[in-house]
């Protein structure tokens, strides 16, 4: 059979095309669209996307990437630490990413630096917005920060040790957040203090929030508490194991959690077991994201990525080079991004057109790590 130069051109061009996942679309669930090396490994800092789906994602050589949804750098902005925190992406644009290097940047969407505060030790918590253009954060030197849309000082609130849980903000205003002194504290949004709640271990999970404004968070007690919006516990779940990962709310407001015991948590809204699936991880670190179908997607420290169906069975899985601490983000399209330590990000096909209409469906509570109930990327 013979073919004319053209059919063979075209043949080619399609191969190539193919390759670089622009027919992702056509990609079954699982299959890996692209990875890019970033230079340096991804150890917590999970992506945000923002509305005209830029992905932004801070990396272990203190860059904060900024990435087209074909893998393509659109621009880096150095840090002088590594970026464990995950970026937040503000209604105008602005992105906000702590550092290692003591320091809380806004970045504009061009890449370049509009502000920075400097705390008094590493920022290993993620921001939070609120709906009037604060910045909430949490330091490993105690305190918690609130910032004007300037990034000069509103208040500060001293806990009695390290914080490196992320603040989630409730409807009402209230700011939620972990320490390693072991309390889950309630902030009004003046700075001043609401309640707080003794765990049994450091608080280094972050919040997440449900309908009914019952917060739920882990500790390295081995628990998943659910504490009611006025400071009282509504339940403990036995984890067993530490549990750093930070829970994430199905559609059907199954709470979704991983611990240090290997296992992802499915528990029902009246704090009992639905399913606890084994992954064989030893330290969970990254946290569940549950898809517009159901999906749940988290990564485990043996470098797999994991699609599991709300029954608890897994629909697919991917290996990567490294340990992925990071959470995944799910974005309209299905496409899920989540970094591993192997130094690659990591562009997935998914079922799941975008994060599930719950609660709180993905850690930091939505595609532009907001943080906050009723946050989006609007």
């Amino acid at each position: 059979m013979k073919f004319s130069r053209s059919s063979l051109l075209l043949a080619l061009l399609l191969a190539v095309v193919s390759s670089l996942g622009v027919f992702s679309s056509a990609q079954g669930p699982g299959t890996v669209l692209w990875k890019l090396p970033s230079g340096g490994q991804f150890f917590f800092s999970s992506a945000a996307v923002g509305s005209d789906g830029t992905i932004y994602v801070g990396s272990w050589n203190g860059q904060l990437l900024a990435l087209n949804p074909d893998g393509s750098r659109r621009w880096a902005f150095k840090t002088d630490g590594a970026i464990f925190s995950s970026p937040a992406i503000g209604p105008t644009g602005t992105i906000y990413v702590g550092s290692l290097d003591r320091k809380v940047y806004a970045l504009n969407p061009a890449g370049t630096l509009q502000w920075s505060f400097t705390t008094g030790d590493g920022v290993y918590s993620s921001p939070a917005l609120t709906t009037d253009g604060k910045t909430i954060f949490g330091s490993r030197d105690k305190n918690l920060y609130a910032l004007n849309p300037d990034g000069t000082l509103v208040w500060k609130f001293t806990t009695g040790a390290e914080i490196e849980s992320s603040p989630a903000i409730a409807d009402d205003g209230t700011i939620y957040v972990g320490s390693w002194d072991g309390y889950l504290y309630a902030m009004n949004p003046d700075g001043t203090l609401k309640w707080r709640y003794a765990a049994e271990g450091k608080v280094v999970s972050s919040p997440a929030i449900g309908s009914d404004g019952v917060i739920y968070v882990g500790s390295d007690d081995g628990y998943l508490y659910a504490i009611k919006p006025d400071g009282t516990r509504l339940w403990k779940y036995e984890v067993i194991d530490a549990v750093r990962s930070s829970p994430a709310i199905g559609p059907d407001s199954t709470i979704y959690v991983a611990g240090y015991d290997g296992n992802l948590h499915a528990i029902k809204p009246d704090g009992t077991a639905r399913w606890q699936k084994d992954i064989g991880s030893l330290y969970f670190f990254s946290s569940p994201a549950v898809g517009a179908d159901g999906t749940i997607y988290i990564g485990s420290d043996r470098g797999e990525i994991y699609a599991v169906a709300p029954d608890g069975k897994t629909r697919w899985q991917v290996s990567t080079g490294g340990a992925i601490f990071p959470s995944a983000v799910i974005a309209p399209n299905g496409t899920i991004y989540i970094g591993s330590n192997d130094g690659s990000l990591y562009a997935v096909s998914s079922s799941s057109l975008g994060p599930a209409n719950s609660p709180w469906p993905l850690f930091r509570h939505d595609l532009c790590h907001t943080g906050r109930v009723g946050g989006s990327c609007q």
